[in-house]
């Protein structure tokens, strides 16, 4: 909101975000829903040949998948499920890797 905006009847309206307590619990409401990030690695048995092929998030329905290289995003139930669609046709093992690493739920 801007300086000097008011509501119908002309009263100044007052964000609740300027109760600091308000603004400290919604930001922990936030945080706690916050999706969490990973990636699909691929290793293919060379170190030099490691490299991230999807990135994903966690949403309250399962996850969303996109791949690096572009083509049609995945919605799946859950990380894992995602590796299968990164095989390269058995040449390669995929695995997920959470940003920031695991973590407790």
């Amino acid at each position: 909101m801007s300086d000097g905006d008011q509501g119908a009847s002309g009263e100044e309206i007052v964000s609740l975000f300027e109760d600091s307590k308000f603004a400290a619990e919604t930001q922990e409401f936030v945080d706690d829903q916050a999706p969490r990030l990973f990636a699909v690695v691929q290793e293919t048995f060379d170190p030099e040949d490691v490299r991230i092929v999807a990135w994903g998030m966690t949403t309250e329905k399962g996850v969303e998948v996109f791949p690096v290289e572009g083509g049609t995003h995945l919605s799946l139930q859950s990380a894992e499920n995602a590796l299968i669609f990164f095989r390269a046709g058995g040449r390669a093992l995929p695995r997920v890797m959470w940003v920031g690493g695991e973590r407790e739920e």
